[in-house]
């Protein structure tokens, strides 16, 4: 069962992730297609803006009364035709434009090129009203005294270009043609390219940047679900070893039941009442294995106390606890409370029944809450404790038992130190005049990781 909900969650983190990148890259895209766009509407309006100035320049520059005498005899070969062409053209020259030219528009919207600056050797390819592509809609503003120009043009004979545009006004203020001004796109094109470049290079850097936290996302999860296995693993091994001496300990004391009652009839029958007491007083820690479960609340501590007082028993150690019925300790995490008091009692255990007789071995475990914080203490009979051995004692692989070839053995208090400090806590030992006392303290709302 847990494996296949391991698989469905799995799956819906794979299908979330997937998701997310699909939705960055489409951000990407838009985010990359919005700054290519912006780049080369920026750079066409800073193209147009200047095109519109110089064409009001030349406006301003113009002989209209010599354009308006042309107009009268539109030839080639008249003397204003000729100073007015070139002084289209030196214009031209001057600013790096593709044509600079004057245009006329009939009521039908019309347009037509009057005088172009152009070089002698190309005047043959133009003629006088040669008709323009400039529309009665683009240059509109013309007809309000104001410039205008036109978008990016397409024309087969003459190339890409944006035309920009200025009144010519004469006296009367009358419009007698409009200045027109073709700004080649090549400069526009090079930046399209550039911005092009950039684009591609801010996809390829995002797609990195994508790829690079996807393949973070995943050693972190993988790691984290190692370790998760790890704790749970250690957890699960600790519970199942002393559920396994829980479940011992009920078939001995069902084995051993008729044969209790046998022995304490037989002492009853003879009026050995003394004996029959002293033969009771030896079943009570049978009896507290079996009313446990009525004196603590949370499971894991429940399993984990049923085996540590089965296995006190059987080495003649009186354990003694207080644990408050009503409290879950629900602001540790199970494994962690199993790992620091298994090992705790352990050691307890191993100490209370060093060299001495069965009546002074004896241990005493207090569990309580105080606050914000869980107080554990484990108090036990025997040797007294060396403060130099104190300090040693809390360091891995350090221990005072013997330690038999290829058994690895002094670990405990290390890992119980380990857990402490990830709930801020304090960890303290005292060993006087034949006892010693593990002081624990958790802070429940500073647990970390």
């Amino acid at each position: 069962m847990m494996k296949a909900i391991s698989t469905r969650t799995n799956k819906r983190i794979r299908i979330i992730l997937i998701v997310a990148i699909i939705l960055s890259l489409c951000f990407m895209s838009a985010n990359i297609l919005l700054t290519y766009d912006s780049t080369i509407r920026t750079v066409e309006i800073s193209i147009a803006t200047q095109s519109m100035k110089m064409a009001a320049d030349i406006a301003s520059e113009v002989d209209v009364a010599s354009f308006e005498r042309f107009l009268q005899k539109p030839t080639s070969e008249s003397e204003d035709f000729v100073k007015l062409n070139r002084f289209l053209n030196d214009y031209r020259k001057k600013i790096g434009a593709k044509h600079v030219y004057i245009v006329t528009m009939d009521d039908q919207g019309k347009s037509r090129v009057m005088i172009l600056g152009i070089s002698p050797e190309l005047a043959a390819q133009t003629y006088i009203g040669e008709p323009c592509t400039l529309t009665r809609e683009e240059a509109e503003p013309a007809y309000h005294g104001a410039t205008f120009h036109t978008s990016i043009i397409h024309d087969p004979k003459y190339g890409n270009y944006m035309t920009a545009g200025a009144p010519l006004m004469n006296a009367n203020g009358q419009l007698v043609g409009i200045i027109g001004i073709d700004t080649g796109v090549e400069l526009l094109q090079q930046i399209e390219q550039n911005a092009l470049k950039n684009s591609i290079f801010h996809i390829s850097a995002n797609l990195l940047i994508l790829i690079l936290m996807v393949v973070s996302y995943t050693v972190i999860r993988r790691w984290y679900q190692r370790e998760t296995l790890r704790v749970v693993g250690d957890s699960e091994q600790t519970f199942q070893r002393e559920f396994r001496s829980i479940l011992t300990s009920i078939q001995s004391i069902r084995h051993d039941f008729a044969n209790h009652l046998q022995v304490l009839f037989g002492l009853l029958e003879l009026k050995k009442y003394a004996r029959a007491q002293e033969y009771l007083k030896g079943l009570q820690s049978d009896v507290k294995v079996v009313t446990l479960s009525a004196q603590v609340a949370n499971p894991a501590l429940l399993v984990l106390l049923h085996s540590k007082v089965e296995k006190a028993r059987r080495q003649q150690v009186e354990l003694e606890f207080q644990v408050p019925p009503e409290e879950t300790f629900d602001g540790v995490l199970s494994s962690d409370m199993i790992k620091i008091l298994s090992n705790l009692l352990d050691n307890a255990i191993d100490a209370a029944c060093g060299g001495l007789e069965e009546e002074e071995r004896c241990i005493w475990l207090t569990l309580k809450k105080v606050g914000q914080t869980y107080q554990f203490t484990v108090e036990n009979t025997g040797g007294t404790i060396q403060a130099g051995e104190l300090q040693k004692m809390m360091l891995g692989g350090y221990t005072t038992k013997q330690t038999e070839e290829g058994q690895a053995r002094g670990y405990g208090l290390s890992i119980v130190r380990e857990v402490v400090s990830k709930y801020a806590g304090e960890i303290n030992v005292t060993s006087a005049k034949g006892r010693t006392c593990f002081a624990v303290l958790l802070s429940i709302s500073e647990r970390q990781g």
